[in-house]
């Protein structure tokens, strides 16, 4: 399907959908007073990170920023960063006397929260605020960690002016010298996520709802912030198709595409009127640039296609494609990560 039956196809699943009209697109703020980036200040605007790499201890900068910047491994192609920080870690500008950070954190652009975690204890973020914003091209949200306190709850309509919590420290392996707010951007992948978290069997309860960090998809914050610099407004549909792809999957077809697609409708792009599969083009960290339907059967969720790189494929894609890009395979991670978009049982 091409050219305007494509828009057609969107059409029509948009009015079985009953799909809203959203708002227009928002400018998006820094959440505290540290705007170092825009000075190309990096070093003084992102948290180090406590580095101990073939016995060299450092404290990169580079760690506290969004993508592949922690955990060094040695390949043939260098010392290479493979675990994946899914946000950005803004330094505190102001301290007490012992040290303690004192910087307010506030929302990104106005939204209603739709989720804070006040119990530490309850997530690796430790305390944490997730916050909704309605765009035209669909929900971004937005998510703000490691609070030393929360002062907003689910339900509340915020702006940039509102406090919704202080820096801090609470979370896994953090301490006061490194304290932080933790900022990401994100899609939210699933609404029934508690059916796919449940067949995991993990043994402990999922206390977000869909608001867990395992269901948001997030990209860099600090493009986006910068791109609205001088009041410009951020389109998330035109965002979100700039981004590169690591690798494409192919799902069989249950008949209708993901959720997803309800959700972000430009996800949706030109193929087959009765396909036979999903074609579900990722980042390397796993965020969803697009879904094409295709006239391809497949029994089962496959990689197609995947960027060459001089070192293995689980070196960026977050462990869930393993292999070269000549022979790319989804991996156990992979395989539940396509069942979270798809709702597919769990084998």
């Amino acid at each position: 399907m091409h050219g305007n039956s494509s828009h057609l196809l969107t059409g029509i699943l948009l009015f079985l959908w009953g799909m809203p009209l959203l708002m227009a697109d928002i400018v998006v703020r820094f959440p505290t007073e540290n705007t170092a980036l825009l000075d190309n200040r990096p070093q003084d605007f992102y948290m180090y990170v406590d580095r101990n790499f073939e016995g060299k201890k450092s404290q990169p900068w580079e760690a506290g920023a969004y993508g592949f910047t922690r955990t060094l491994v040695r390949t043939q192609a260098g010392p290479v960063a493979v675990k994946f920080h899914e946000g950005i870690d803004i330094k505190p500008l102001r301290r007490d006397a012992s040290g303690m950070p004192q910087d307010d954190v506030h929302p990104v652009a106005g939204g209603t929260v739709v989720h804070a975690s006040t119990n530490p204890a309850h997530s690796n973020y430790g305390r944490y605020v997730v916050i909704e914003h309605q765009l035209k091209d669909g929900p971004l949200y937005s998510l703000y960690a490691h609070l030393a306190s929360v002062s907003c709850k689910r339900g509340d309509r915020v702006g940039t002016g509102n406090v919704i919590g202080k820096l801090g420290y609470s979370g896994v392996g953090l301490n006061k010298t490194r304290a932080h707010v933790h900022l990401e951007l994100c899609l939210k992948l699933q609404d029934d996520f508690e059916n796919w978290y449940s067949s995991l069997k993990l043994g402990t309860p999922n206390r977000h709802g869909s608001y867990n960090g395992l269901n948001l998809a997030g990209f860099d914050p600090a493009p986006v912030l910068l791109q609205c610099r001088d009041g410009a407004e951020f389109s998330l549909s035109r965002h979100i198709s700039s981004l590169p792809v690591q690798y494409v999957v192919r799902v069989p077809s249950s008949g209708k595409p993901p959720s997803l697609v309800k959700r972000y409708p430009f996800l949706l792009k030109p193929g087959s009127a009765t396909p036979q599969s999903w074609e579900i083009s990722f980042t390397g960290e796993g965020v969803p640039v697009s879904v094409a339907p295709s006239s391809q059967p497949c029994t089962e969720p496959v990689v197609i296609r995947a960027v060459p790189h001089p070192f293995s494929q689980l070196y960026r894609t977050c462990n869930r494609v393993s292999g070269s890009s000549k022979d790319p395979k989804l991996t156990a991670a992979g395989k539940r990560y396509i069942r979270l978009i798809f709702m597919g049982p769990e084998s």
